[in-house]
């Protein structure tokens, strides 16, 4: 589920909208003060005009950089008409407002010559903003602030370059992991299929000249479990990328694939005591035919969640943890009161998650986490019962 994020970025645009409407107020005071009568609003209102293009960048499908060049060409144009009306547009803190926020954005995802070109083009549309539209002795004073706040805005934007990025391999590490661990499971699936088709096969032999019906059962054997195979990678080679690791050649480091036995000792060791956890699985899961890729999410699911109790809700007292079949899928569900003040989908908790959302998607599946009511947090997972087989 995406809204979380999406809450985050129309929480971030309404409070850039704020802060835009405080400095277009601030422009029309300088203007009172400072700029010729016919300047009064021009500052404002050019101001207004350049944050409305730097606020693009919040729609989906619209990229940084093009709103970054929009917004810079627009202010070394009014500059430019400044020079030639004599003042109007007036300086904007509005717009040096903007301009310092587009630039931030640019720095903070760019390669290393998309930040220096940002840098040195900021820099000269800034500082030329009063230079050129500020009358009189007032454009030194001006000019040096806002050296001053441009030298501010490439430290905040270069922090939060080094946030992302930071943030960047911890995800990609966690996403490493994962397909690594998804490789060893597709390993052990197809190679479980593959031996079924050799048995087959070589049972067909043996029967063939004596009891041919026989024989045509095993191909029927090894007709099943090939589609089963070729099922099983097709869901699960999406999401591996080659020269992401191997494992040895010996085979060292291969762990076994877990299951839906394997639950129950998970919810043991979260909960020696069994005061505060309930765990049910039904019977129908139990007994019924899961693919092997299936069994594993589910138990990955219900420990990924549970260490995130762990984490973020260390005083729960009621944590229920539910497996069951639904109209064909697998549903996993894991429940848990006294939710912390920490998202487990943001850093530095969220890339577990992450990880079985990618997993669960290969599957054809979907992975929702989020509040369940006050106080609350929930997980679900649903699988097709019998992808990955």
């Amino acid at each position: 589920m995406s809204s979380a994020p999406r809450r985050g970025r129309t929480l971030l645009a309404g409070a850039e909208v704020v802060a835009y409407l405080f400095w277009a107020g601030c422009d029309a005071l300088l203007g009172l003060g400072l700029g010729p009568s016919a300047a009064v609003p021009s500052g404002a209102v050019y101001g207004l005009l350049v944050a409305g293009v730097v606020l693009l960048r919040h729609r989906a499908g619209t990229g940084t950089l093009p709103v970054a060049v929009v917004a810079f060409g627009l202010s070394a144009g009014g500059s430019v008409a400044a020079v030639v009306t004599g003042g109007i547009p007036f300086v904007s803190l509005t717009e040096l407002f903007a301009l310092a926020v587009v630039t931030v954005s640019v720095v903070r995802t760019a390669p290393v010559r998309g930040v220096l070109a940002t840098a040195a083009v900021s820099l000269c549309v800034i500082v030329a903003a009063p230079l050129l539209r500020v009358p009189g002795i007032d454009r030194e004073v001006f000019a040096s602030l806002t050296v001053v706040g441009w030298a501010g805005t490439m430290v905040v934007a270069t922090a939060a370059r080094e946030l992302w990025q930071r943030r960047s391999a911890r995800l990609d590490r966690a996403r490493n992991d994962e397909r690594l661990e998804l490789a060893r499971e597709l390993h052990d699936t197809v190679a479980h299929h593959v031996t079924a088709i050799v048995v087959a096969a070589q049972a067909g032999v043996v029967v063939a000249g004596s009891r041919p019906e026989e024989a045509g059962r095993a191909l029927e054997a090894i007709e099943r479990a090939g589609a089963e195979a070729l099922d099983g990678m097709r869901r699960m080679v999406g999401v591996l990328r080659s020269g992401d690791g191997d494992d040895s050649a010996d085979g060292a480091g291969r762990a076994p694939g877990h299951g839906l036995d394997d639950i129950d000792a998970v919810v043991a060791r979260f909960d020696p005591d069994g005061g505060r956890t309930r765990l049910e699985v039904a019977p129908e899961v139990r007994t019924a035919r899961l693919g092997p890729a299936v069994a594993a999410t589910a138990f990955r699911v219900v420990r990924e969640a549970l260490t995130n109790v762990h984490r973020h809700a260390p005083g729960a007292t009621t944590v229920s943890v539910g497996v069951h079949l639904r109209a064909g899928r697998l549903v996993t569900v894991v429940h848990n009161d006294g939710t912390g003040t920490e998202n487990p989908l943001r850093d530095p908790g969220g890339y577990g998650l992450a990880g079985m959302r990618e997993r669960v998607e290969a599957l054809d599946g979907s992975l929702h986490a989020g509040p369940d009511g006050p106080g609350r947090w929930i997980v679900v997972a649903e699988v097709p019962a019998g992808a990955g087989r």
